[in-house]
């Protein structure tokens, strides 16, 4: 929620900064001031810096391990790894059985977590933006904008993880033959049963994350024209992200449709070659008002992008 608060009332600061010194402008101006109504459609690509997205999922693949004194030695829960551990290790007589004395974990499932990257093709979006100026005062221009951007962008990771819930059992376990072998489980002459919460196991499972993302904004731009024809400004305002988002992890998917509300500030100069055609370049600071989330996949939009755009004036 500060966050929030803080973005708004810089952006807002901004705005109102901007706003005021132009209209200051025209107030100590002289007869070059004057209301004009020129407006500009720019064409570009954007390349935007984006945070990885972290990836979490889960694994449902359970698993059942035996064995005695060091976990890393575990096999599998079955007739022949029983057979083993009682053969190495029998402790006695229980019930007409030969048993020993085993760990027994098990786990039914496991949370992962990884962190997914982005190509450079991916950071790249299509923009269009549209902007209109509405007050000039000799050199200085105060201007509304807008911008549309557009970026596809999928990941995925092969993330590891620790079981959601493991638990240990020391115990006795049994074999005669293949048929009929198992786990002894608080005999009455097995004083030392016990189980705990364990942390042994690890697993991997693939993580994918897909987004569409739609990003539309509306500022003021304020800028100063050389004579040269080339031309400095800074721009702010609030943006809306529209994000189509999909994940899956251990067959298991997820689709969310999310609206971000945000802002962003920029700065960057402009070249006319003539009246009607220029390009123009900025850098530009976005800050996202929360994370584009799903079950599986979470990611910061806060980043820094740079513009490249071809103008024209009509």
């Amino acid at each position: 929620m500060k966050k929030i608060v803080f973005a708004a009332l810089m952006v807002a600061a901004l705005l109102i900064g901007l706003t005021g010194f132009a209209q200051d402008k025209a107030q100590t101006g002289n007869a070059n001031s004057v209301a004009i109504g020129a407006a500009h459609l720019g064409v570009g690509v954007g390349y935007r810096n984006f945070h990885s997205v972290r990836l979490k999922g889960i694994s449902q693949n359970s698993f059942t391990g035996i064995w005695t004194t060091d976990p890393r030695t575990m096999a599998v829960y079955n007739a022949d790894s029983v057979h083993n551990v009682v053969a190495n290790n029998p402790t006695g007589t229980v019930a007409g059985y030969m048993p020993a004395t085993a760990n027994i974990t098990v786990s039914s499932g496991y949370n992962l977590g990884g962190h997914g990257s982005w190509g450079n093709m991916e950071s790249m979006a299509p923009v269009l933006s549209l902007d209109a100026d509405i007050y000039q005062n000799d050199s200085w221009t105060l201007s509304v904008i807008s911008n549309l951007q557009f970026y596809n962008m999928d990941t995925a990771t092969a993330a590891s993880g620790r079981s959601i819930s493991e638990k240990t059992y020391h115990t006795k376990v049994y074999w005669t033959d293949a048929y009929n072998w198992g786990q002894i489980v608080r005999a009455s002459s097995e004083p030392g049963y016990y189980v705990t919460e364990t942390n042994y196991l690890t697993a991997t499972g693939r993580t994918k994350f897909d987004m569409q993302m739609w990003e539309i904004d509306l500022g003021l731009k304020l800028g100063y024209t050389l004579a040269s024809g080339l031309d400095f400004y800074l721009a702010a305002g609030p943006s809306l992200t529209y994000a189509d988002m999909e994940s899956s992890s251990g067959g298991l998917h997820d689709n969310d449709l999310d609206y971000i509300f945000g802002v962003y500030a920029a700065i960057g100069s402009s070249y006319w070659f003539n009246e009607s055609y220029g390009i123009s370049f900025d850098v530009r600071y976005d800050e996202a008002f929360k994370y584009a989330d799903t079950k599986f996949a979470n990611m910061n939009l806060d980043s820094w992008s740079a513009v490249l755009k071809f103008l024209i004036q009509f």
